[in-house]
């Protein structure tokens, strides 16, 4: 119950009880109005607030938001990826601080016609996608700061322009590795496309990771970028990520013939990061006259490899260091066409029951 003090001035202050700080020591939040009714009624509204769990601290509301923004990626630095890191530090160099300037968490508060205002800016010359992802932060910082303040919570988000990866052909695969063949890039190429690491990770492998004898790479590590722009070492995001993947002899035997070539056993088998590679992959695409993709849709022809050639689920998340439910969203988001496969095979037993068969040689749906 909030206790209401008559000031020297005049005026009524209450003084509301509202925790305890992380030391312990009681926290009470004191409040100013002309009358002792007004006093008491906005006394009411923030112990109404506190029964809800909807308190926001008055050293909370004073808190610019960029000064929030910054805190609160230092305060989840540890279960982000440092990749990760260094995006939201960007966002909030290029596009938080220049429009939200000196705002304090008070005055965003509920405030939804500001938030709409700053994604309609940010549409006139970033992509709704781009968009999508500095709406989606923010409404993370802000919801554990303003709770049922969060303006972001009712505002829809602009309709994000699918991207469609670009599949390889078998022929265009074979185009790439021919245009690389007897160069350190065909291990790239053959590491992607036969064995679907990605570039992080192959830049991160490392001499123990070669097991010749069971012809298999272990892949425990990531090459990832952090905010200092430099490049460290990091486990994968998930279980999945740590992982075995067979690797034909051919492709075993070139990495160790690598290994051999350097003279001494080096830190990582090969010296590029993943920044230089990719500049060097896309000068390769362009002076070869090769098919115009990324590195990483290498490992994307190499997943709809394995499911065109019958691979099990389960062995081919496993792969690729996924669950199965994200193998089949991947599956998807690369127009794999499972459904009319089926089809084809549930219409030919079909037409097949008609015209008499044995149903004992009918093909399974399995």
């Amino acid at each position: 119950m909030a206790s209401i003090k008559k000031r020297p001035n005049g005026k009524y202050q209450a003084r509301i009880y509202v925790g305890r700080d992380a030391g312990g020591k009681q926290i009470f939040e004191c409040v100013t109005k002309d009358t002792w009714h007004d006093c008491k009624a906005a006394a009411r509204d923030i112990e109404d607030e506190l029964e809800k769990g909807n308190y926001i601290s008055t050293l909370t509301r004073k808190t610019k938001v960029t000064d929030w923004v910054d805190e609160w990626i230092e305060l989840n630095r540890e279960r982000l990826s440092p990749s990760t890191v260094k995006l939201y530090k960007m966002y909030l160099q290029a596009h938080y601080k220049p429009f939200f300037k000196n705002m304090t968490l008070g005055q965003a508060a509920n405030n939804e016609i500001l938030l709409r205002r700053f994604m309609a800016e940010k549409l006139k010359t970033l992509t709704a996608n781009t968009v999508c992802k500095l709406m989606t932060v923010l409404n993370k910082i802000f919801r554990e700061s303003l709770r049922d303040k969060n303006p972001i919570r009712y505002i829809e988000m602009p309709k994000k322009e699918k991207y469609i990866p670009r599949v390889l052909t078998d022929e265009e695969f074979e185009q790439i590795y021919e245009a690389v063949k007897g160069t350190t890039d065909e291990l790239f190429v053959l590491l992607g496309g036969w064995c679907g690491l990605r570039l992080g990770e192959i830049c991160a492998l490392k001499p123990n990771d070669v097991f010749k004898e069971k012809g298999v790479i272990v892949v425990d590590e990531n090459l990832a970028i952090n905010d200092k722009y430099g490049w460290e070492f990091k486990p994968p995001k998930s279980d999945n990520g740590f992982r075995n993947v067979a690797v034909p002899e051919y492709l075993m035997n070139l990495i160790i013939e690598h290994i051999k070539e350097q003279g001494k056993i080096p830190e990582r088998i090969f010296d590029y990061l993943p920044g230089s590679y990719t500049h060097r992959w896309a000068k390769i695409v362009k002076e070869k006259k090769l098919p115009k993709i990324r590195f990483h849709d290498l490992r994307h022809y190499h997943l709809s490899w394995l499911y065109k050639n019958n691979v099990p689920d389960q062995y081919a998340a496993k792969r690729a260091g996924h669950d199965v439910c994200t193998l089949k969203k991947i599956y998807q988001h690369l127009r794999v066409d499972v459904e009319k496969e089926m089809d084809d095979n549930v219409r030919e037993m079909l037409n097949n029951k008609k015209a008499g068969t044995n149903p004992d040689n009918m093909q399974s749906v399995e």
